[in-house]
């Protein structure tokens, strides 16, 4: 969703970032409860595209390298 992609951009354009500072910035910029913002972080995070660990948050694909998968990748 358009969504998930401003999400997933904030934490290419920060990371690593802490959980805590990405919850306050999906507040700000996309007006998300936190509560919002783990449930997507964790399914992001299924799909291998970022990893939470420690309460840090890392990229495990970048920006490129997501644009260049499979339409398979996004069904199911």
């Amino acid at each position: 969703s358009a969504a998930e992609s401003r999400f997933a951009d904030i934490i290419w354009e920060n990371e690593p970032i802490s959980s805590n500072t990405l919850a306050k910035k999906s507040e700000e910029i996309l007006k998300w409860k936190k509560s919002t913002t783990y449930t997507v972080l964790k399914r992001l995070c299924d799909k291998g595209l970022f990893l939470n660990e420690g309460g840090t948050v890392k990229v495990l694909l970048s920006k490129e390298e997501f644009f260049q998968l499979p339409i398979e990748f996004f069904q199911g």
